[in-house]
């Protein structure tokens, strides 16, 4: 299976939940009963499971469903910028998007 940028992002979340725990994988096996390989697949992003595995692992955490997801609500705040920036952006006038992009360009290489 071919690694998904957001399976990576969840699989460095649930890596750093249970490096932050003290928690070894054989640990978080026996918390969860998953098998000590599939934790590591899907702390490398191979794999992201089912909504069950990750409330088993909120349980292992002692953690939310948001303190995993975090890095993904993130991700969707950033989109609502570039959504309302473009929303602007298309209200301006040509010579308006003109300067925009000029002034953008010019910032990008600074």
């Amino acid at each position: 299976m071919e690694k998904d940028n957001d399976n990576i992002i969840y699989g460095q979340s649930l890596r750093n939940l249970r490096i932050k725990n003290n928690l070894t994988q054989e640990q978080v096996a026996q918390m969860t009963g998953f098998d000590t390989k599939y934790i590591s697949q899907v702390e490398t992003g191979r794999y992201m499971g089912t909504i069950k595995t990750m409330l088993k692992f909120c349980e292992a955490f002692k953690v939310t469903p948001n303190d995993i997801l975090h890095e993904f609500i993130k991700d969707l705040d950033s989109y609502g910028d570039i959504n309302n920036f473009n929303s602007n952006f298309s209200k301006l006038n040509k010579k308006d998007k003109r300067n925009v992009l000029a002034l953008i360009e010019s910032m990008l290489s600074n």
